[in-house]
């Protein structure tokens, strides 16, 4: 870990005034911005990338800005949150997804419905195309606009846009610059690997993925 972490306030995505808190992981510093009703974002630190990434299984999920007790409830869920997924993926089926502010919106617009649906339907260890996500939000002639979304989102991991992928390929991750993060993601939710197989393949097609049971999220705001 390169990077200094830092506390601050900062504007948030719903127009609310929200601090930035930073947690450690085994990918690296992990910078959150939230206020009290919910997140505005949960992003990768921006300093990795491809030519530094450096994953270290055996670093603990810890709030590095404060003392965790004093916190909001929504630091502490993500704390929990952070904490299960890097320990077992599997296991989120029981945990409360962190509040996010942009969902609370009486109109969540084009934006809000993707990530909205790609975060209630799509679970640990699944993959989806970008074609595939456009017709569940019944819009299937939108699949260039769902990977604008997915370029546009702002809270990674929790949000899943890694495991939206191409139709023949694993697909760009922040344009090209994390795709062994993206691969480490994925294969990190064990039940993901058959699935990655084909995107060992030079070229060519891939094979028809089975598809899964929907995930329900077990927060759905």
């Amino acid at each position: 870990m390169s990077a200094k972490c830092i506390n601050k306030e900062k504007q948030g995505s719903c127009g609310l005034p929200g601090t930035e808190y930073c947690f450690s992981s085994p990918l690296g510093y992990i910078n959150i911005t939230a206020c009290a009703a919910g997140l505005h974002s949960l992003q990768l630190d921006g300093s990795i990338n491809d030519e530094n990434f450096s994953p270290n299984e055996r670093t603990e999920v810890q709030l590095l800005t404060d003392d965790l007790k004093t916190q909001s409830q929504v630091i502490k869920q993500c704390h929990k949150w952070l904490q299960t997924y890097f320990k077992n993926p599997k296991l989120l089926t029981k945990e409360s997804r962190p509040d996010i502010c942009c969902f609370k919106l009486a109109n969540l617009g084009f934006l809000g419905q993707v990530w909205k649906t790609l975060a209630d339907t799509v679970g640990p260890g699944e993959v989806i195309t970008y074609g595939a996500l456009a017709a569940r939000i019944n819009n299937p002639g939108a699949v260039r606009a769902v990977g604008s979304a997915m370029r546009k989102n702002q809270n990674g991991i929790i949000v899943p846009c890694h495991r939206v992928v191409r139709s023949n390929g694993m697909g760009l991750y922040h344009r090209g610059s994390r795709q062994k993060i993206k691969l480490w993601l994925l294969k990190h939710e064990v039940e993901g690997l058959a699935a990655l197989q084909w995107l060992a393949l030079p070229c060519g097609r891939p094979p028809t993925l089975p598809h899964p049971t929907p995930w329900t999220s077990p927060k759905t705001q």
